[in-house]
């Protein structure tokens, strides 16, 4: 005998998941990667699937570190993107270079 309530709350329980899993989808994608230029996440990551393959194809693709900080705050979080290992920074929690410092609050000390 099937069991329709517990086949049906099964699907429930999957349709919202992936509800939840599209929305945080599109919460990533509008996070922002440039701040410089207003510039998403998500228009980094379609510059990546298009095919752009280093930090200097995706700012050609997209304008990233292009703004006054030039790259310096940016950077980091493109290039772990493109698969360079990162850390996030303990006191702002933006994506960091292994073993490099945060250009994020290192740009916010010099006064940027």
């Amino acid at each position: 005998m099937i069991d329709h309530a517990h086949t049906e709350r099964r699907v429930r329980t999957i349709n919202e998941e992936e509800q939840k899993a599209k929305q945080q989808a599109v919460i990533e994608n509008l996070k922002p990667a440039c701040i410089c230029n207003k510039i998403r996440k998500g228009t980094v990551l379609k510059a990546i699937q298009a095919g752009a393959k280093d930090f200097a194809q995706v700012s050609k693709r997209t304008g990233v570190g292009t703004g006054p900080c030039g790259g310096r705050r940016c950077g980091s979080l493109v290039r772990g993107l493109l698969g360079e290992p990162t850390t996030l920074c303990a006191d702002c929690t933006w994506p960091v270079l292994v073993g490099q410092p945060c250009p994020r609050c290192e740009y916010a000390r010099m006064g940027g």
